[in-house]
């Protein structure tokens, strides 16, 4: 589990706030000594917050937070204020490791996007809640959306991580808000950091007992010197003893660092259905870049005429076996196609089974149907591109969903 000591500043000086409503509490050390501190405890990252920014007002940090990030070797995460494109791209150029992007990240998909694309792994979304709505504008205006409806687009817009702040921790304890992070993480497979949950090292031991959260951001407890940093990281770097869900994923099991390894049974000789094969997996890769799709007759480096029908079978099964799900087109199977055996041995082995079959369709493919988990409609009626859209963004939310896809 990652820890980040959390610095927050206004108007030059660390502070922090007891609740939203409440004025910041100035903090007699500086926020260079502040870094200096952590420095020394061992920090990892830093994770820097500019609250006069994040506020609207018209002077804000920034200088000082650009001193700070050059004065350490430690990767700085920066948040706070970031409104535009050129805003986040200096920060970078200051040589911040992380931008986290909290109202933008809820109110402009495209601008969002955009930095993702021009920044891979190095912007993470905030999602302030508040009563289970997401909350912008330094938590003062709610939103009509709840975490778990944007987490999945947050991730599809290339987001390398999500920070969860929940404002109801002030009035109560931590469990809720725990709840609803770890909730979140289960439609996605970048990493969920808690924000604002660690008060005590018994708050953080019993982190560790809780699946889907990758790590936590600590302020006001480490500034006030509850515990410091360097107990906070012993406890982290324990041996995970989190329990086993009742029902694991491979998202849940291989998390950000591996992709989800996906079958794609759908075997035809046109150049049409290889054609249709490709544009799928497109399809599928870009909604969801933690995906890897294997068409087997086409990426598998072996050479049909050269084997037997028993070792051409052994290789399938093999890739069958590392595969965490199988996707099957159970429209326009020929009668050479390895569809069935796929669909048995998938079935056999406990694979998570996928069909992809067309709307309305009185095709006979009743025996390989009846196999499948779950089945997503086609509307070929839909434009080409329209058709595949909708195919990849219904065949990711299943994959990612805790469906027993390992």
């Amino acid at each position: 589990m990652l820890v980040f000591p959390e610095i927050q500043i206004s108007e030059g000086k660390v502070v922090t706030r007891a609740s939203p409503e409440a004025a910041n509490i100035v903090h007699p050390l500086t926020p260079r000594d502040a870094v200096r501190k952590f420095e020394a405890q061992g920090a990892e990252r830093l994770h820097l917050l500019d609250v006069d920014a994040a506020l609207g007002k018209d002077v804000t940090n920034e200088g000082l937070i650009g001193e700070l990030v050059a004065s350490t070797s430690i990767p700085v995460q920066v948040a706070g204020g970031m409104r535009t494109l050129n805003h986040i791209e200096s920060w970078f150029e200051a040589g911040a490791a992380h931008v986290v992007l909290g109202t933008l990240a809820i109110t402009d998909q495209q601008l969002l996007a955009e930095a993702c694309a021009r920044f891979p792994g190095a912007i993470l979304a905030n999602i302030a809640t508040k009563d289970g709505y997401v909350m912008i504008d330094g938590w003062t205006t709610q939103t009509a959306f709840r975490p778990q409806d944007i987490v999945y687009d947050l991730q599809m817009a290339g987001v390398a991580g999500i920070i969860h702040f929940d404002i109801n921790r002030f009035e109560g304890d931590a469990s809720t808000s725990l709840a609803l992070t770890m909730e979140m993480n289960q439609d996605v497979v970048i990493p969920v950091y808690s924000s604002g949950t660690v008060h005590s090292l018994d708050d953080m031991a019993r982190l560790r007992y809780l699946p889907n959260i990758h790590g936590v951001i600590i302020g006001e407890a480490l500034i006030n010197e509850r515990f410091s940093l360097h107990e906070a990281l012993h406890i982290a770097a324990q041996r995970e003893t989190s329990p086993e869900p009742e029902v694991e994923t491979a998202v849940s099991v291989r998390g950000i660092q591996h992709s989800v390894k996906v079958y794609l049974a759908s075997y035809g000789l046109s150049p049409a259905v290889r054609w249709w094969n490709h544009d799928l997996r497109q399809a599928v890769t870009d909604d969801n870049p933690y995906v890897e799709m294997l068409i087997p007759q086409e990426d598998l480096e072996i050479d049909p005429s050269a084997l037997t029908p028993r070792e051409l079978q052994a290789a399938y099964e093999k890739v069958v076996d590392d595969a965490d799900a199988v996707v099957v087109v159970l429209d326009g199977i020929d009668h050479e196609a390895w569809t069935g055996f796929e669909c048995g041995y998938a079935r056999a082995r406990g694979k998570y089974l996928l069909g992809i079959a067309v709307v309305g369709s009185n095709e006979a493919r009743t025996p390989f149907e009846a196999m499948c988990d779950e089945v997503v409609g086609v509307d070929p009626r839909e434009e080409r591109h329209v058709m595949f859209a909708s195919i990849a963004k219904q065949v990711n939310a299943r994959l990612l969903m805790d469906r027993g896809v390992c």
